[in-house]
């Protein structure tokens, strides 16, 4: 039977994204690692800054 972490590892190389199984503790930040060779970046901080930007792009072009 597949483990999870081997089954996350078989999808990432199908190209799926995998990040969602950090936050769902299918496997750690350091698996994530060995996985995709990237650290991982909490995807709730990456989007709190994205659309901070993004507003902040949208109010100076007004």
């Amino acid at each position: 039977m597949m483990t999870e972490y081997d089954f996350v590892k078989t999808i990432y190389s199908w190209g799926f994204p995998i990040d969602c199984y950090v936050q769902y503790n299918w496997i750690t930040k350091d698996q994530y690692k060995e996985i995709t060779g990237k650290d991982y970046v909490d995807a709730s901080t990456a989007t709190s800054a994205g659309a901070s930007e993004s507003a902040n792009t949208d109010a100076s072009q007004a």
